[in-house]
């Protein structure tokens, strides 16, 4: 009994001292061929980068237009804004039935309504109007570059001459200050452009048909028979530039209405409002000095909006694959310069990295950022740095299209020069009420900013590699 006792003590200690050996290192390794083992390292390649100028890359079409000029202290150069606007009616929309007090209008009058302003608000600004002889065509690409002469007359009498501020001196400042009012800016416009507008809208064929109404049945056929728009240019002023949210036109109108009486012997005085936004088409023209002295600054690289510079890169395409045998992260930053003395204004929110050779087709087909050829990140004001986190994606596709071009054509990479190149592009994103993006769109807010590169610092390209032991 006591030999059977020692025997089993003897085994529940040995037992024991396994059960608390940790000591696991060896444990997998030691059954894995040393050539099997997978080890990871972080290399860096140098990318190289310089300014561009952005051109006819802009899209003019937005939702939002500028009218305004300033004087860029730190660049010297000038930027103007105009833009050209066409405006909309609703479906079946109607002047009275009974027509209006002596068939004309009372007043025509142009609206510009705007929240958010660049410069001095005590800056006296002027702008013409003129009147569109030729409309812009739904589905046609118009760019920031456009020539206006193209819609318009330079050689008429402008419509209307406006000089204006930011603040309106003329209203008292109960109505400045008021609840129900919008800050606007608003023209007179001759009586004429009204006065068409009711004359159609009553218009009647040879057997007395009413067929105005066909005429303002929607905003496509209201653009092509009735008002073809208006092109709206800063002509004087230097420092203010407004951000133009909606223009309205409006037609005002008197027309009789029936009396405590019963007869129609009162007067109504109404106003029908035509207006730009979503439905029609309206684009920014955006006019800056020469920009090829900014561009040909070789110690650093510029964003700037909204016209126009952008920051190309070259990436060492080739040189990384060769080096790497599997390519699991890549990570590129762009580091801001701090601004110099005097000058404040905000970094670009967000930025664009997307193959040069795609960069118009991007915005012509509304593309969203793929994680493949295209990114986007935000810029993080703790670091002063815009960084892609993985552009491992991008690298591949590059190489794989060089492989493939210079396998069957040996001039393929002389004639695809842009092949390895990126192109930085400041813009403007919209979520859906899920938040999941739904739009990328030019960003066309007034800044510039500098960034760390040209040919006094190369761009770091971190990529984490692995590959199996020999």
């Amino acid at each position: 009994m006591k030999k059977l006792t020692y025997i089993l003590s003897a085994i529940f200690t040995l037992l024991t001292f396994v059960q608390c050996d940790d000591n696991t290192e060896s444990v997998g390794s030691s059954i894995i061929p040393e050539k099997d083992i997978i080890t990871a390292e972080t290399k860096t390649f140098n990318a190289t980068s310089k300014t561009i100028m952005a051109n006819d890359s802009i899209l003019a079409n937005t939702n939002e237009v500028y009218l305004g000029r300033y004087t860029d202290e730190e660049s010297g150069t000038v930027f103007t804004s105009d833009f050209i606007t066409q405006f909309g009616c609703n479906e079946d929309y109607g002047f009275p039935e009974g027509g209006v007090v002596g068939d004309s209008a009372t007043y025509t009058k142009l609206r510009l309504y705007f929240e958010e302003f660049y410069g001095d608000s005590l800056n006296s600004m002027q702008c013409e109007v003129y009147e569109l002889d030729y409309t812009l065509e739904e589905g046609t690409p118009y760019y920031t570059n456009l020539t206006p002469e193209q819609f318009y007359n330079p050689d008429d009498e402008p419509l209307a001459k406006k000089t204006y501020n930011v603040v309106d001196y003329t209203l008292h400042d109960t109505i400045l200050n008021g609840d129900n009012y919008s800050r606007h800016i608003e023209i007179t416009l001759p009586n004429r452009i009204g006065n068409n507008f009711i004359s159609k809208y009553y218009e009647k064929d040879s057997e007395g048909n009413h067929i105005g109404k066909e005429y303002f049945a929607n905003s496509e056929v209201f653009i092509k028979e009735i008002f073809k728009g208006l092109y709206v240019k800063c002509t004087q002023g230097d420092g203010t530039v407004l951000k133009i949210y909606r223009a309205r036109l409006d037609i005002g109108f008197k027309h009789y209405i029936e009396s405590s009486s019963g007869q129609k012997d009162s007067i109504q005085a109404l106003s029908a409002p035509f207006y730009s936004g979503k439905e029609v088409l309206q684009v920014n023209n955006f006019d800056n000095d020469d920009l090829t002295p900014l561009a040909n600054e070789q110690v650093h690289t510029y964003l700037k909006t909204p016209a126009g510079l952008y920051t190309e890169v070259t990436l060492p395409i080739t040189e990384i694959v060769e080096n790497c045998d599997t390519i699991n992260s890549a990570k590129i930053t762009f580091t801001r310069y701090n601004e110099t003395a005097g000058y404040t204004r905000t970094p670009h929110k967000t930025l664009l990295m997307v193959r040069k050779c795609d960069m118009y087709k991007f915005f012509l087909k509304n593309k969203i950022a793929d994680n493949k050829t295209s990114y986007i990140t935000s810029f993080a004001s703790s670091t002063n740095e815009y960084t892609f986190s993985n552009v491992a994606s991008l690298i591949k596709v590059c190489y794989k299209e060089y492989m493939d071009g210079t396998a069957s054509n040996s001039n393929w990479e002389a004639e695809n020069p842009d092949w390895n190149k990126i192109v930085l592009i400041p813009v403007s994103t919209t979520s859906d009420s899920n938040g999941t993006l739904v739009k990328i769109s030019h960003d066309i807010s007034i800044s510039s900013i500098r960034l760390r590169g040209g040919t006094q610092h190369n761009i770091p390209i971190e990529i984490i590699t692995s590959k199996f032991n020999d």
